[in-house]
């Protein structure tokens, strides 16, 4: 649960701003904007400059009011969370914003960013290169991959994820529709009939015709905890993120030691590591990695553990290293891409993946899992011992 006085005794900051009342909303919209495009931040109302808590009137229609103005004046909109906060017996707003995917975002008609603790116009050169990483980077699931057509979908996969998704999720969609309403109605096909780049991935019959390396994940069961000269086996998956996954989940289930044993009338396999963990940090490596780099995503099996390695981007102030073990909001960087992974029930959307992966490594009595991120690549290690 989040500590708001905490964050209020600490100032106003780069992502941290004060507002007095919503009388203010205009700045406050602003403020907003400049925390999208940069690393997310929250905003008090109720709040004065120096961190007194005068607190306001609080309602429904207030909340409600608020939302549809942020979303009203910014563009691409901006759907932040917004709550009532208690702080002091005084009730007051906490909005938070999360680093955008779809950034550079207007306020008004014009960007924003944030500079220390003050919010100011972004120049014309920083917005043309956050505008560039917009449409080669995050928000890269959403983007058309225009030089496809409904040739390149592999439609018996779509058909049978589409009857997976009835059984798990209800989707209670209808399996004798045709295949362009089917991909419309998932997102994975716009408008204008343009295939996204989800589309392609998750269900493109072959999407080394559209993507270089992104896609693919190459595993290796190695004999000693360093070094890569010497290999027990190892293979490459570069199909569909959906068959990638699943060959990944086998490959690696099949190196990690476990014993065989008659449970009744059938064989049950013991591993020495919980099928949990590993099926939560293989979703999560797929659906969070940034999938403009053209760096493979790698899974080590080793002795001492199974190491999960992909480029990828943490989106603060909610979401850190150290908030992993915690809870935490869900922010998967394709959301296209984890919508289907959803459906399929293999993801819950709720930031809980790696709550699951340290619960079941403990309920396993295994070390706790080691998350660490540095130069644009996230890594987890699950210990075997």
């Amino acid at each position: 649960m989040i500590d708001y006085y905490d964050i209020i005794k600490g100032g106003e900051s780069e992502t941290v701003e004060f507002k007095k009342s919503t009388g203010l909303l205009r700045e406050a919209i602003e403020a907003l904007c400049g925390f999208a495009n940069l690393r997310g931040g929250y905003l008090f109302f109720g709040v004065t400059d120096n961190g007194n808590i005068l607190g306001q009137n609080v309602s429904d229609d207030t909340l409600k009011n608020l939302a549809n103005a942020i979303q009203l004046n910014t563009e691409p909109k901006l759907y932040p969370t917004i709550e009532k906060a208690l702080i002091e017996n005084k009730s007051c707003i906490m909005v938070t914003v999360e680093e955008s995917p779809l950034k550079p975002h207007v306020a008004h008609g014009r960007p924003f960013i944030r500079v220390g603790p003050t919010t100011r116009k972004l120049s014309r050169e920083q917005y043309d290169i956050l505008l560039q990483q917009r449409m080669n980077g995050y928000g890269f699931d959403y983007q058309a991959c225009q030089k496809a057509t409904l040739d390149d979908i592999d439609s018996e996969g779509v058909y049978q994820f589409l009857e997976v998704a009835n059984s798990v999720r209800n989707l209670n969609e209808n399996i004798m529709l045709p295949l362009d309403m089917i991909l419309m109605k998932l997102g994975l096909m716009q408008d204008n009939s343009d295939l996204t780049r989800a589309a392609l991935l998750l269900f493109g019959k072959k999407p080394q015709l559209f993507f270089e390396g992104s896609y693919e994940i190459k595993v290796g069961d190695f004999p000693d905890n360093q070094g890569y000269d010497t290999l027990l086996n190892d293979q490459e998956f570069n199909g569909t993120l959906i068959n990638n996954f699943h060959s990944c989940i086998s490959f690696v289930l099949k190196a990690i030691r476990h014993q065989s044993r008659k449970n009744d009338v059938i064989r049950q396999n013991d591993y020495d590591l919980p099928i949990e963990a590993l099926r939560e940090a293989l979703v999560n490596m797929i659906i969070h990695r940034d999938y403009r780099q053209s760096i493979k995503s790698t899974v080590e099996v080793r002795p001492a553990s199974v190491n999960f390695y992909n480029p990828a981007h943490l989106f603060g102030p909610a979401i850190t290293i150290k908030n992993l073990t915690k809870r935490h909001p869900s922010r998967p960087g394709n959301k296209l891409i984890s919508k289907i992974f959803y459906l399929m029930g293999l993801f819950e959307n709720w930031g809980g993946g790696t709550l699951k992966i340290c619960e079941s490594m403990k309920n396993a009595g295994r070390a706790d899992p080691v998350f660490s991120f540095a130069d644009g690549m996230f890594s987890l290690a699950l210990p075997r011992e």
